[in-house]
């Protein structure tokens, strides 16, 4: 037995425009952090203290960079699926009303 799941382009589109927005803020967040660091490295931090900061933010970015760049292929490939159900329902409304669009066969 086939299980249907029903998925409105709208919907699809909302929730990719919001992860991919949050994906953003995620990377400004990381850079902000990056620039923190960096300036505490300066101004506060020496020796040990500085070298173990850097340390855990080499980590963070080592873990969360790869993370972050998997979930803004996967939300491209959603738009690419948007996209495509965008096209087969422009196709259904034009199969109803008996009519072919001019790129059905493309």
């Amino acid at each position: 037995m086939a299980t249907v799941v029903k998925v409105s382009t709208e919907a699809l589109y909302s929730k990719v425009t919001s992860i991919s927005e949050n994906i953003k803020k995620i990377r400004t967040e990381i850079a902000n952090i990056n620039k923190l660091q960096s300036d505490m490295a300066k101004q506060y931090w020496a020796g040990e203290a500085a070298e173990y900061n850097f340390k855990e933010l080499v980590e963070l970015s080592k873990d969360v960079g790869p993370q972050l760049y998997e979930m803004g292929v996967k939300t491209k490939n959603l738009f690419d699926i948007a996209n495509i159900y965008d096209k087969v329902e422009g196709y259904n409304k034009h199969a109803e009303a008996g009519i072919l669009p001019e790129d059905f066969l493309e």
